[in-house]
């Protein structure tokens, strides 16, 4: 960074610190949780201005008619799951993994690429000020109380790169009343091992809550390796090397009343870890380390102005990485040469916004929203960087034909360093046979639901991208911008104990960035001429005697290059799978519980040739767990319980075989 920059740099971050510490908005939501696993009921029947009450942050109107999934994290209780996992139980979600727990995993939504599936944490991007795709295992899934998983083009409602969609992070909420507290343990195969434990309590005019967990793993699980390709059979084992990993996270959150019409809201969140990077299969790296740092402050304030809801929100972001042992195509032994030196990488961010909701019409709300802010990232050879981003937005929510017809247009301009883009967007749903109150135009929702949207939005490349150097992931200062257009449309049954849905999908990209991988080098995002997806994702969640449950969610998908190429046009692009499935029966009861799931994945191509391919995958986890006495339940859970070691994420890192693990869990 040239001198005279520094000093503009730390006092705009200063400035905009100081506006997180003294407020951060909130924003009301779109509709309530709705049991686990099921898709959330957007209520069209009713428009009114929201009680004043500290939830995670969405924009009223957001994504009303995309295709949503609610996942409640205590569904999973007595399981060791991890982020990535609990988003993989809903449909258009697929992961990319790099190796065993512990290791970098992102998610995609809808066949877009990790980049264009935006992550929040209480309304706060987890991207990344640089960008780029948020490492899911560096979010620990005991801080959270429910993923909300939505799909679709959604930069209108929140903003550039919302081009998948964006699953939100809501994170454990402070109890009410009395003091509340758990905690858990358990160990397992690879000496995996976790300890998680909450408290929450009545703090002045509010209440606060505090969480943390630590993750360690050894991760020297063995896998199968072809020895002749021509042979299907002629396999041997290898032991995985440095796959080690160790992670501590932290959570504080705060709400309380201010005044009777004013809540404040304070979030604090951070994770440091330190993990090998053990390489693919056909390279593997024996001494490349990674030590990284991050965390998040986040404040909200909101209140009422007659009949207008206000909020305003500032929020700052702040991420290490250090790359020990890494070239860009082996591992080397730091220390022993100067092109081994560590490489260190550091970027931050923060953003103040405002927001003001009111009720022009009876049966209509409409928000206004403005926000500006900046970016830094700097790297030990790519040098520094900074952007200024800004943006306005309009939503609107209208209620016709006495409630049976919602309307949720929303238009959103974003500024992201040299790059502008206009992302409109128009959501509709419609309850046909809803019944009609007698002293409104509310209605009672029935059981059948119609949605549809459309959207067109944007995303700059992001830093890291860009610039920095992730290990695995070599970056491309070539990158241009990318810019989706999509259709939707779905149709929703749904009663007290059953849910149908299904939805289908058009996308159609722009200078997509995909991800490719160029043995035996390391993964790199490149832009692709043109690209079409489309799709189908179907959910289902049935009720069974004995309290037993069953779910199931499918995703079909065809993405296709349309890149003026004659070797590649008209292929199907990498890493996306055509078909997903999983199946998942369970029961908890006072004493017992127990639960099987099946994730099938098919063949999928894996590179833009489709000459190179992933093999179709099958997984199967099981468990069970007993409640020992009074609140102290033990469980035991088996994944991968057909032990198959020939198993591979994406980029050819070899994924565990069988694993068990050991749960002892207490709430109080």
């Amino acid at each position: 960074m040239p001198p005279a920059c520094a000093p503009r740099r730390v006092h705009a971050f200063a400035r905009l610190a100081a506006a997180a510490l003294l407020a951060h908005a909130i924003a009301a939501r779109a509709g309530e949780a709705v049991p686990a696993g099921t898709d959330a009921r957007l209520d069209a029947g009713t428009i009114e201005g929201p009680t004043i009450e500290v939830v995670a942050d969405r924009p009223l109107g957001a994504a009303k008619a995309a295709q949503t999934t609610v996942v409640e994290v205590a569904k999973f209780a007595g399981e060791v799951r991890s982020v990535a996992e609990l988003a993989s139980t809903s449909p258009g979600v697929s992961l990319h993994a790099l190796g065993g727990p512990g290791q970098q995993t992102t998610l995609s939504l809808r066949g877009a690429s990790a980049d264009e599936s935006m992550v929040l944490l209480d309304g706060i991007p987890l991207q990344g000020p640089a960008g780029g795709a948020v490492d899911l295992a560096t979010v620990p899934a005991s801080l959270l109380d429910r993923l909300v998983i939505e799909r679709g083009v959604l930069g209108a409602q929140l903003g550039a790169g919302a081009l998948g969609g964006v699953v939100e992070l809501v994170p454990r909420a402070a109890p009410q009343g009395h003091p509340q507290g758990g905690a858990s343990l358990s160990f397992g195969s690879f000496s995996t091992a976790q300890l998680a434990a909450d408290v929450g309590l009545p703090v002045a005019s509010g209440s606060a809550v505090a969480a943390v967990q630590l993750d360690t793993t050894q991760g020297d699980y063995s896998y199968a390796t072809l020895t002749n390709p021509e042979v299907s059979d002629a396999v041997y084992l290898r032991d995985r090397m440095n796959d080690v990993s160790r992670r501590a996270s932290g959570l504080l959150r705060y709400a309380g009343a201010v005044t009777p019409s004013l809540e404040l809201d304070v979030l604090a969140q951070a994770s440091g870890g330190m993990r090998g990077l053990p390489g693919p299969i056909g390279n593997p790296t024996q001494h490349a380390r990674a030590n990284d740092l991050g965390g998040l402050f986040g404040s909200r304030l909101r209140g009422r102005a007659g009949d207008a809801v206000w909020s305003v929100r500032g929020w700052g972001r702040a991420d290490r990485l250090t790359l020990h042992g890494v070239r860009s195509y082996d591992d080397c032994i730091e220390g022993t040469d100067p092109s081994c030196d560590p490489l260190g990488q550091r970027s931050e961010s923060a953003r103040g916004e405002g927001e003001v909701s009111l009720a022009p019409l009876p049966h209509q709300w409409l928000t206004a929203r403005a926000g500006a802010g900046e970016d830094w990232a700097q790297g030990t050879h790519s040098g520094a960087h900074r952007r200024a981003v800004a943006f306005v937005a309009l939503a609107d929510d209208v209620l016709l034909l006495q409630g049976r017809l919602a309307l949720h247009p929303a238009l959103r301009l974003d500024q992201v360093g040299a790059v502008t883009g206009l992302s409109p967007g128009l959501g509709v749903v419609a309850t046909p046979f809803a019944a009609a109150s007698a002293s409104s135009a509310q209605s009672v929702l029935a059981p059948l639901e119609l949605r549809a949207s459309a959207g067109r939005s944007f995303r700059a490349p992001g830093f890291s991208e860009l610039y920095l150097d992730q290990g695995p992931i070599a970056p491309n200062p070539d990158l241009a911008p990318e810019r989706a257009v999509s259709f939707d449309a779905g149709v929703a049954w749904r009663t007290d104990s059953v849910t149908l849905s299904l939805g289908g999908f058009w996308s159609r990209y722009q200078n997509l960035i995909l991800y490719e991988q160029f043995p035996p080098g390391r993964v790199t995002p490149m832009n692709l001429g043109a690209a079409r997806i489309a799709g189908l994702e179907l959910q289902a969640v049935v009720p069974l005697p004995l309290g037993f449950v069953v779910e199931a969610a499918y995703s079909y998908l065809s993405a296709i290059d349309e890149r003026n190429s004659p070797t590649e046009q008209g292929r199907a692009l990498a890493y996306r799978p055509p078909h997903r499935l999983f199946l998942r029966g369970a029961r908890r009861g006072d004493r017992v519980e127990g639960f099987a799931e099946l994730n099938a994945t098919s063949a999928m191509p894996r590179n833009q040739y489709s000459d190179a391919k992933l093999p179709a995958q099958l997984v199967i986890n099981v468990g069970a767990g007993l409640r020992i006495a009074g609140p102290l339940w033990l469980d035991v859970e088996v994944k991968n319980a057909l032990d198959d070691r020939t198993l591979q994420d994406l980029f050819q890192y070899p994924l565990p075989g069988l694993s068990v693990a050991a749960v002892a869990r207490i709430r109080l």
